[in-house]
């Protein structure tokens, strides 16, 4: 199981006379002794990348007082979630659908970034009885869109201290066992959901070799 188990509207001709005035401009400053060195330049181009990238950092996000669990509060985190619970969809044949979908965060360690514990229902076809599931994943809010993008691995710079920290938080661990237990009750309530499982588990056996 993937989880617990898984501009500019000028004409053409106009674009191009600009882009050919800042060319002259550029090679004119070049001759003239007001270009950057190409080692400035670089330096300049690093500068403005990380610049880009660093973003301020969620301070507390690590103590479970000032970072608790919300269930289900982000609209946008939400739908990318959705749509990532969709792409598993994609060429599927064993499940048939994913059900009663509900997302709780907790603030990652830089602003915009959350972890999430996405807890589903799993229908696999022909079992009446659905398997409860938890899948850990992480967003990260565009700032141009606004929109959330979803990954299965932590970002790069809080995939260590931050996300074994909050995952030990007292309510992290009060989800994880509460749909533990859900799992063991939909299984030893139905004998061919067991069945079901232990073909799936040997079929996933057999392809990671």
């Amino acid at each position: 199981m993937k989880e617990i188990f898984k501009g500019c509207l000028a004409k053409p001709e106009v674009r191009r006379g600009v882009i050919f005035f800042l060319v002259l401009l550029v090679v004119a400053a070049g001759a003239a002794g007001l270009g950057l060195t190409k080692e400035k330049a670089q330096m300049r181009e690093v500068r403005k990348i990380n610049t880009e990238n660093v973003r301020p950092e969620n301070i507390g996000c690590g103590i479970y007082e000032l970072n608790p669990l919300r269930k289900d509060k982000h609209p946008g985190i939400n739908s990318a979630v959705a749509e990532y619970f969709d792409g598993l969809m994609e060429g599927e044949t064993f499940i048939e659908r994913y059900d009663d979908i509900h997302v709780y965060t907790k603030v990652g360690k830089y602003q915009g970034t959350y972890i999430v514990f996405a807890k589903y229902l799993m229908k696999i076809k022909d079992i009446y009885t659905e398997v409860p599931g938890l899948v850990t994943l992480y967003a990260s809010k565009d700032e141009e869109s606004g929109k959330y993008r979803i990954d299965t691995q932590a970002p790069k710079g809080q995939e260590k201290g931050v996300v074994r920290t909050v995952t030990g938080h007292e309510d992290v661990r009060e989800l994880l066992g509460q749909t533990e237990d859900d799992f063991q009750i939909a299984v030893e309530s139905d004998a061919l959901l067991r069945e079901a499982l232990a073909d799936l588990k040997n079929a996933y056996s057999a392809y990671a070799g």
